[in-house]
């Protein structure tokens, strides 16, 4: 475009063309397409909290003594039944020894009771002993077959007594704690008043829990 100025020199003025219409960018393309289909809106609250296994489970033995061997540390993943820790046997196996002798001893009685009941019953027929000396004999048999019912309880004690030296797991799951070491002499709650010594915490992880503050406002948020 040139003008003409009234006085004094030309003035040009050169103005750029326009730009074609058709050189534009299209405007679809300044947007992301996508398929229509219906999907869940999610909304998501934050908030601070602590993670904490469901349930937890407290190790304790049924034993006293001096711990002889530790078989897990915290953080290590166990299975049910695995030896946690063992502690020392020989005062429970002691007992169990004499135990089993008493057992030995009063079936014998037990059985010299029989037989001398067999032989009175044949001496009371023939009038050789009186109803009172057959009737001590009758109690006297009642009596060793109680002393055997006896030694076989303190037997099955025993054995128990020596089993509870290894402390295992009860569930699977994952050591959190371990209280006690190696050499270390418990007690146990069976005996302490104190409640026994705590050996080991443990829990399964594959189930946890979440304890935390959430505003009033997101509460209808959450599902």
């Amino acid at each position: 475009l040139v003008m003409k100025a009234t006085a004094g020199p030309l003035l040009a003025l050169f103005l750029p063309a326009a730009r074609d219409a058709r050189d534009a960018e299209p405007v679809a393309s300044q947007y992301e397409t996508a398929k229509v289909e219906r999907r869940a809106l999610v909304l998501v609250v934050e908030a601070a909290g602590v993670i904490e296994p469901t349930r937890t489970v407290e190790l304790k033995s049924k034993a006293s003594g001096e711990i002889l061997e530790l078989g897990a540390d915290t953080g290590d993943t166990v299975a049910a039944g695995a030896l946690l820790v063992r502690i020392d046997p020989r005062i429970p196996r002691n007992r169990l020894d004499q135990a089993t002798a008493q057992l030995k001893a009063a079936r014998a009685k037990l059985a010299n009771a029989h037989s001398q009941l067999g032989r009175g019953e044949k001496l009371l027929e023939n009038a050789w002993i009186n109803p009172a000396d057959y009737d001590q004999l009758v109690l006297d048999t009642a009596t060793a077959e109680s002393e055997v019912v006896a030694a076989k309880v303190a037997v099955e004690h025993a054995r128990i007594a020596l089993e509870d030296t290894e402390v295992r797991a009860p569930v699977a799951g994952t050591i959190l704690s371990k209280r006690v070491e190696r050499g270390q002499v418990i007690s146990s709650p069976t005996t302490d008043v104190g409640g026994g010594t705590l050996l080991m915490a443990m829990a399964d992880l594959d189930q946890v829990r979440v304890r935390t503050r959430v505003d009033e406002t997101d509460i209808g948020k959450l599902a």
